[in-house]
This record gives C-alpha cells, structure tokens and sequence, in this order.
C-alpha cells in the first residue's frame, strides 16, 4: 500500500476514534434500522414503546414531555459517567415536562443492569431492551447515545458519546416551546 493511502487510512481512523468516542459499537446499527432508515434529527422519531425497570410505559411520540432518551450499557464506563449529569438534568427541568428514559441494551437477565443503577442511586427512569429493539429504531454507532425528543414526537437533537452539558440549554429552549397543535 502506498504511504499516501497509509496515511490516509490512519488519518480516517483516527478521525472516526475521535468523532465516535463511545465505549462500543454496535455491530449491525446500520443494517438492523427501523424501516425508512435511521432516525432522523427533524422527522418524527421513530415510534418505540418499553416498560421501564418501575412499571411504567415509555411511548415515543407526541406527549406531553420532552424525552431525554438514552441507550447505555452496564459494561460501559462512559454510560456510567453521564449518570449524574441525566440526575441533574431531571432535577433541573423535570418539574417543566423532562422525562429522562435510560435503555439498557445488555443482553441477558436484567440483575447487572438492577445492580448498576442501585450502585449510582439514579433517580431517572430505566428500561432493560435485552432484544435490542431500541438500536434497530435509533441506530448508532456505539454507546452512550442519546435522542432528544420534543412535544410533538420528533427527533430534536441526537449525540452519540458522553452527553455534553450543552444539552442542558437545548432542552430549557425545547421545554419553552410549545407543542405544536396536534
């Protein structure tokens, strides 16, 4: 191989290992897409449904909340540190209409991911999708990610890595806009 392609190819490595930081990939995100392909920043996101860890019932579509929506592993460092930051966002902005939905995509029983969030005492809501559901509706290329998604059911915003804590000021500007007319 020529040093230009060397170069080349290492120069596309390393550009992908620091856009794509996450603490893995998803071996078929891309192939296992929701019908009409992946979600899309400005579309409608793609309908889900999920019983959380609590009992309750995640729906995404128009609601009455804007939903943080994360997907996360228990063998993911990464996920983990973000943790306090969803807390504090909740704390912050659950009161104006904030739910915060964290999807475990581990597969087996649901214990670590029992054991995980007791360990990090979170006070946001957990779901368990041990068959994946949720990377076939929301492809990325690793994990943490995360889907902001307004009032009236679209895709707002999507970051695939640690949330950074500029999502605190797109969710206050989602939160004080109103639905559209449904």
């Amino acid at each position: 191989m020529s040093s230009v392609r060397l170069r080349t190819a290492g120069l596309l490595l390393g550009l992908t290992t620091s856009v794509f930081g996450a603490c893995g990939t998803s071996d078929d995100a891309t192939a296992n897409a929701a019908p009409g392909g992946p979600a899309k920043v400005g579309e409608p996101a793609p309908a889900y449904r999920i019983a959380t860890l609590g009992a309750d019932s995640l729906i995404v579509g128009p609601s009455e909340s804007v939903i943080l929506l994360n997907v996360w592993a228990t063998w993911c460092a990464s996920c983990k540190e973000e943790f306090a930051l969803m807390d504090t966002l909740l704390t912050r902005h659950g009161p104006q209409g904030l739910r915060v939905v964290a999807v475990s995509v581990d597969v087996g029983s649901v214990e670590p991911v029992q054991r995980t969030i007791d360990q990090y005492a979170v006070t946001f809501e957990v779901a368990h999708d041990p068959a994946g559901d949720i990377e076939r509706r929301f492809p990325a290329l690793g994990v943490p990610a995360s889907y902001l998604i307004d009032r009236d059911g679209r895709l707002h915003w999507k970051h695939v890595g640690v949330l950074p804590a500029s999502v605190d000021s797109v969710i206050a500007g989602l939160l004080a806009s109103p639905a559209s007319v449904r």
